[in-house]
């Protein structure tokens, strides 16, 4: 594995996977690599050229202020648009010290998009992006916790960080979605002590906060900008448990009794419920070692495999401006695959998100070893030749192309 993402931000990759770090740690990375993922200019770019509303916030004061007070409403503009950000409010609400807060920043900016596709890749887990945008000695959001764990990479500016330990030992997503402040009265104890940790980010830095510990952060005397790195959906035991009890529904005679309805009034008779939950344990213990681990894993794998970001493709070109030809140079999308999976007949299938490719003959080694090696040489269908005739080897870069799997050099 070719950590080209994660050694950005990491200056330990393979130790940060095997084993993330449980409490909070800072990072000076070089920041050239860093500082190019995403600037105040970027975010003017955005605007222009449109974001709905749906994935921009804007927080003054710890509070979502309105969608109303930066979209374009019923100003004079193409109806589809009327719900998206009006980009000069953004400004004046930025001077009035507001934090600008972009969601999914991986699907708006291409360099960020291409970073967390890979990073997922290198980590095995989704990644997704967002954006912050401070004005100078304005803080953005207080103390709060998310649901999992996030790098944050400073990129513009510097803005000053203060962590506090969990309030509850490794929340669940549910348990993050239903409370992730402290309380009045929480905050009224927790508040006396020094926060354990306070440090100030500047470009090239790069803040690890595990899930659970609170965190509020202030922009210094300049702007600040930052991308959070999360993974999420956070994927804990108690959620592949829910994973397995799912699986259940299987129309298995040792699985029918779960279809019964249970005794009505139930709720007015809590010693028919007891009686009923006591059975449903022992029903459970006694089932749940019938699921074939290996079908749910790979379930459950493919279900992961959906939250991923899918390749980079490019339709448009590909449906309508020519297809390839022999020498038409291309390169791996080693991130675009989960695995390459050999068959025992000679063909191997290129495992993605949405499915599989299979490809065979001497092709199949090719492909793999391309894969295999993770860079980015070129090749083309010519270089198959002559283990594989002309026309096949086209055909197969052609499915290749279509899948995402390889790219065009001319395109990039």
């Amino acid at each position: 594995m070719k950590f080209r993402a994660l050694s950005q931000i990491v200056p330990d990759p393979e130790a940060f996977v095997s084993a993330p770090p449980d409490r909070p740690q800072v990072w000076s990375m070089p920041p050239g690599p860093i500082v190019g993922l995403l600037g105040l200019t970027d975010f003017d770019r955005m605007l222009q050229q449109g974001i709905p509303a749906s994935v921009l916030r804007v927080v003054r004061a710890g509070v979502n202020l309105p969608a109303s007070e930066f979209t374009w409403g019923s100003r004079p503009i193409e109806r589809p648009f009327a719900d998206h950000v009006r980009p000069g409010a953004i400004g004046n609400l930025l001077r009035d010290g507001s934090t600008v807060v972009l969601d999914v920043l991986h699907r708006f900016w291409e360099p960020v998009g291409d970073f967390c596709r890979r990073l997922s890749y290198e980590v095995g887990l989704p990644a997704s992006a967002t954006g912050f945008v401070t004005p100078a000695n304005h803080t953005g959001f207080p103390f709060h916790h998310d649901e999992g764990g996030n790098l944050l990479v400073q990129t513009v500016g510097s803005k000053t960080w203060r962590l506090r330990e969990p309030l509850a030992d490794r929340p669940l997503s549910h348990e993050t979605a239903r409370a992730n402040k402290p309380t009045e009265a929480q905050w009224e104890r927790i508040s006396q002590q020094p926060p354990a940790l306070e440090v100030t980010l500047r470009p090239g830095d790069v803040l690890w906060i595990p899930r659970g510990w609170l965190h509020s952060g202030s922009a210094t005397d300049e702007p600040s900008v930052h991308v959070a790195v999360g993974f999420v959906p956070m994927l804990s035991r108690y959620w592949l448990a829910g994973q397995l009890v799912a699986r259940l529904d299987e129309r298995r005679a040792e699985f029918a009794g779960l279809r019964d309805e249970v005794p009505w009034g139930m709720a007015q008779r809590p010693e028919l419920l007891t009686s009923v939950v006591a059975d449903l344990i022992k029903e459970l213990t006694a089932i749940l070692p019938l699921l074939d681990s290996g079908d749910a894993a790979a379930d459950i794998a493919k279900e992961i495999r959906k939250t991923f970001l899918e390749p980079p493709l490019t339709p448009v070109s590909a449906a309508l401006a020519g297809p390839a030809d022999p020498d038409t140079a291309v390169v791996m999308v080693t991130e675009s695959l989960f695995a390459v999976e050999g068959t025992g007949d000679g063909r191997v299938r290129l495992v993605q998100a949405a499915g599989a490719l299979t490809v065979s003959g001497a092709a199949a080694q090719f492909v793999r070893t391309r894969w295999e090696r993770d860079d980015q040489e070129p090749w083309c269908a010519r270089d198959l030749t002559p283990e594989v005739d002309e026309a096949t080897a086209l055909g197969v870069v052609q499915a290749l192309l279509k899948a995402g799997i390889v790219r065009r050099l001319d395109r990039l």
